[in-house]
């Protein structure tokens, strides 16, 4: 997770993660504890969300 950020941006946080596939990304956005996790700490408290999912 990343908080530290230049004042030209417009958000406060965000989550970089590296998987290793398209069918792991499948995985890890229903996975339990990651639900879990976003239930209850990111979206209370988040008013939008933005996603950008790329290969590398």
């Amino acid at each position: 997770m990343r908080t530290e950020f230049l004042p030209s941006s417009n958000a406060d946080v965000m989550l970089d993660t590296t998987l290793q596939d398209a069918e792991a990304l499948k995985g890890y956005a229903v996975h339990p504890a990651h639900v879990a996790v976003a239930d209850s700490k990111v979206r209370p408290y988040t008013k939008t969300r933005v996603c950008m999912d790329y290969e590398i």
